[in-house]
C-alpha cells in the first residue's frame, strides 16, 4: 500500500475546511473509488459536494490507515458475517437459561462477575451491529467497514469475556515441596480458559448424544460417557463449577461430579 498516498489524504482532510483545494481532494478520490460521475459532480457543484467528499476520504482513509484493501475487507466480511451469525444462533440471550453461569457467581470479586453481567450487553452490541450490517450489504464494501471492524470486536470481546470468567480461579494452586512443579503450576490463563471452553462446548454438544445411545447401545454410551467424564473433570480440577441444573442433568447420564 502506498503510504503516501495514505498521507496525501491525511493532509488534504487535516486542511482547514475553507483552505482545501476541491479539485485536487476530488483526484484524491478519484483514484481510489473510479468514479467519473461522482467526479464529475463534485467538479462542476465544489462546496455544495464538500461534506460528501469528505466523507468519502474519511472512509478509505480508516481502511487504509488498518492497512486493509478493498479486497481485504471483502475476505474480512466473509470470515467474520458467517461466524457471527452462528454465534448469534446458537448463544443464549436470556441470563435465566444461560447454561455457563457460575455456581459461586455471587462469591467472585466485582470485576469477574462483571465479565458475566457486561456480557448480556456485549450480546446486544454484536446482535445490534449484526443487524446493522445486514441492511446495508447493498452498500460498498468501504461503506460497510467500520461497522465490520466494530461487529469483529464486539463478538472477540464477547468471548473473551465469558472464556476469563470461566478460567477466574478463587484459589491457585502452588507447587509443594518434592511434587513435580509441571504438573503444580498453573496452566497459562489463556489457554487455561482455552481448555475449558472446549470442555463445556463437548459436553453440551454430546449430552443429548449420549442419552440416545444410554437407550440403543451401552458399549457405544460407556465410551462417550468416559469422554465427557474427563471434560466435567478437567473444568472442576480448575475449580470452575457447574449450575445446579447442569450437575443433576449430567448426573443422570452417569457423570460422577466430585
Amino acid at each position: 500500500m502506498d503510504n503516501n498516498f495514505t498521507f496525501k489524504i491525511q493532509e488534504w482532510l487535516d486542511t482547514p475546511v475553507n483552505e482545501r483545494n476541491i479539485p485536487a481532494g476530488a483526484e484524491l478520490l478519484l483514484k481510489l473509488n473510479r468514479n467519473r460521475i461522482l467526479y464529475h459532480n463534485i467538479m462542476h457543484r465544489g462546496e455544495r459536494m464538500m461534506g460528501k467528499l469528505e466523507y468519502e476520504l474519511k472512509k478509505y482513509l480508516r481502511m487504509r490507515i488498518d492497512n486493509k484493501t478493498v479486497a481485504d475487507v471483502v475476505r474480512l466480511e466473509k470470515e467474520v458475517l458467517p461466524k457471527v451469525q452462528k454465534f448469534i444462533e446458537e448463544e443464549p440471550v436470556n441470563k435465566a437459561e444461560h447454561a455457563g453461569k457460575r455456581a459461586d457467581h455471587d462469591e467472585l470479586p466485582p470485576e469477574i462477575q462483571a465479565l458475566w453481567d457486561g456480557n448480556f450487553e456485549q450480546y446486544a452490541k454484536v446482535k445490534a451491529l449484526f443487524e446493522e450490517l445486514k441492511a446495508m450489504m447493498n452498500m460498498e464494501p468501504c461503506d460497510r467497514y467500520e461497522k465490520l471492524k466494530l461487529l469483529d470486536e464486539a463478538e472477540s470481546k464477547y468471548r473473551k469475556n465469558l472464556a476469563d470468567y470461566d478460567a477466574y480461579l478463587k484459589e491457585k494452586p502452588f507447587p509443594k515441596d518434592g511434587d513435580d512443579k509441571e504438573d503444580n503450576f498453573p496452566m497459562d490463563p489463556a489457554e487455561l480458559a482455552k481448555e475449558i471452553n472446549n470442555s463445556r462446548k463437548y459436553i453440551s454438544s454430546n449430552k443429548d448424544k449420549l442419552a440416545a445411545l444410554i437407550e440403543k447401545d451401552q458399549e457405544k454410551a460407556e465410551a462417550l460417557r468416559a469422554k465427557m467424564q474427563e471434560r466435567v473433570d478437567t473444568i472442576q480440577s480448575a475449580g470452575v463449577p457447574f449450575s445446579p441444573d447442569q450437575q443433576t442433568e449430567l448426573e443422570s447420564l452417569g457423570i460422577i461430579f466430585k
